[in-house]
């Protein structure tokens, strides 16, 4: 096993901390401290479809672009939206693997059958001296409650 188990849910307090979240979560920041050459091999996920992969590697450029939309398409759901951060207490273990991936798709799952919904997942695999982690912007769908 790669991850803790026990994932903590964190709720935004408003959207202000929500667009200061998807700065740090993409790297988008000025004063990033966290930036750096190997920043750009980060792996973004979107779960459309729990089965969909969809993996993506970013320059600069466009995870600004993908950030402002992202937090334009999501603010006023902020109310509903958390997030969590999903640790590799491992010491020997720094980059990203295809098992990690395999886990990470159990932990998703778990989320899912809790009414939490990833609609974004970043691994942040930039920090060579920092064990390899991943963060989950969550959408959290209250089952008693109709469209």
């Amino acid at each position: 096993m790669y991850f803790d188990e026990d994932v903590k849910i964190y709720e935004f307090k408003n959207d202000s901390q929500f667009n200061n979240h998807l700065d740090y979560l993409m790297r988008t920041d000025k004063v990033q401290k966290w930036t750096n050459d190997y920043t750009s091999k980060n792996e973004s996920f979107t779960l459309g479809d729990p089965t969909d992969t969809g993996i993506f590697q970013f320059k600069l450029d466009t995870r600004k672009s993908l950030k402002e939309n992202f937090y334009k398409q999501w603010k006023q759901d902020v109310n509903h939206l958390y997030f969590a951060r999903v640790e590799c207490p491992r010491d020997d273990i720094f980059n990203w693997n295809a098992d990690m991936h395999k886990e990470m798709q159990i932990i998703v799952q778990d989320m899912m059958r809790k009414h939490y919904y990833p609609i974004l997942i970043i691994v942040h695999n930039d920090q060579p001296n920092e064990y390899c982690h991943f963060h989950m912007v969550l959408d959290y769908i209250d089952p008693d409650v109709k469209p």
